[in-house]
């Protein structure tokens, strides 16, 4: 298994796309943005980044580094950061391109965490600590290439339904269709229920989500996964793997393992039935559902937390407790690489378009590694992806080249990768 990597950390004032837009229009003559950049063993490194108006071109707005950092432009959406002293030459900042907030929900003195959300059809799904769940109708997105220094769009919105459908809180929500033209939502919780749920539509809103099915765990439901044919997998903390039919709830197989599962995944492109199952304890099985098998095909060593699986099946990518990523090659049957930055929790973790894996965790900085891209050792290329002020990453969904993540803030906040 090869050593792991450690990643250096940057961070930056999170509404500094704003200053930009502000000192671009006008309505401030400049101002100063904090940068810093943090690497393990070594002095962190707090800078200033002055933002004024060129001389000459006053369309073009100029950034000016103090303390050891410098930061510039590289595209309309995107910054470059280095910092020479600590040898960090490029790390690149993505702010988010939209904001959701229900402003019940996303009051900046009592936010309230948003633990699930799930996207299908510009609908959007959350899930609050104390099992309720809202529905939202998606607004259009905003025109960015619009404005020569834009800024996050905020959109206001407001529920199309909501109802409280757990006793406690829902771990994992999934949107599954199957065979079925009717989106269900599948929801699980720590009252050990999963609850199916038929999505609203335009055509008739009910006043409350009603679930037609239950189905029932002996323990709290910690992931779930929907599968063709009309099929959901199931893990619980009671050990169990169960599959179900989720038009009638019967289950139809279930397998039984020494440790607790605590997340599932399976590639899009995946057409042999093979779903990876994560355990606490940091082993990897590969569950055949043509066989019924369930194999163990990889010790990660480390506590797991969050697994994901890249789409044509070739990478398995694996968060830990400790803030371990491990990155395993399926055909190889090995570890390609590890790397660590801090020591939160990994709360979830997804793999983009190229080779890149997105990670969310409890310190509130996700970040996205490009394991290919060329340079230091296997390429560990980092993307910052501005989040909000002190809050926890909780979950994280990728979507073409979209990537959404919401947290202890209330709020979704999308980025375009």
């Amino acid at each position: 298994m090869p050593s792991p990597v450690t990643l250096p950390t940057a961070t930056i004032q999170d509404d500094f796309t704003t200053v930009l837009s502000e000192v671009h229009a006008g309505l401030i003559p400049s101002e100063n943005i904090w940068l810093s950049f943090y690497k393990e063993g070594e002095p962190s490194v707090h800078g200033k980044v002055t933002i004024t108006l060129h001389e000459q071109d006053r369309d073009r707005v100029e950034l000016n580094g103090t303390g050891g950092v410098e930061l510039r432009r590289t595209s309309q959406l995107r910054y470059t950061a280095r910092c020479l002293g600590l040898g960090i030459d490029s790390v690149d900042f993505i702010s988010p391109t939209e904001i959701y907030a229900d402003p019940s929900h996303s009051d900046e003195r009592h936010p309230r965490q948003i633990t699930a959300f799930a996207i299908s059809n510009e609908l959007l799904v959350t899930t609050l600590l104390d099992g309720t769940l809202s529905v939202y109708n998606l607004p259009p997105p905003s025109d960015s290439a619009s404005s020569s220094y834009p800024v996050p769009s905020t959109h206001t919105i407001q529920p199309v339904v909501a109802s409280k459908l757990h006793k406690s809180v829902i771990n994992a929500l999934e949107i599954s269709s199957g065979t079925s033209s009717h989106p269900l939502l599948a929801s699980a919780g720590s009252d050990f229920c999963i609850n199916l749920t038929p999505l609203p539509t335009t055509l008739g809103i009910p006043p409350l989500l009603t679930p037609f099915l239950s189905l029932r765990h002996t323990r709290p439901v910690s992931a779930l996964l929907p599968l063709l044919t009309d099929s959901l997998l199931s893990a619980s903390t009671d050990g169990w793997l169960h599959m179900w039919d989720i038009r009638t709830g019967t289950p139809t197989a279930k397998w039984m393992a020494l440790k607790p599962p605590v997340a599932l995944a399976a590639s899009t492109e995946d057409a042999d039935g093979t779903v990876w199952v994560a355990f606490a304890d940091g082993n990897v099985h590969l569950l055949d559902r043509r066989t019924g098998t369930l194999a163990e095909k990889w010790a990660a060593g480390a506590s797991a937390r969050a697994i994901a699986a890249s789409a044509d099946g070739r990478d398995i990518a694996l968060g830990a407790v400790d803030g371990m990523v491990a990155l395993y090659d399926v055909r190889g049957g090995s570890t390609r690489e590890r790397w660590k930055r801090g020591g939160a929790q990994i709360e979830s973790i997804s793999f983009a378009p190229g080779s890149r894996v997105v990670v969310g965790s409890e310190d509130g900085l996700p970040y996205v590694v490009d394991f290919m891209k060329e340079g230091n050792r296997a390429g560990l290329h980092i993307n910052e992806l501005v989040f909000g002020n002190v809050e926890a990453v909780r979950a994280l969904r990728v979507s073409g080249g979209f990537a959404y993540i919401t947290g202890d803030g209330g709020v979704v906040r999308k980025y375009q990768l």
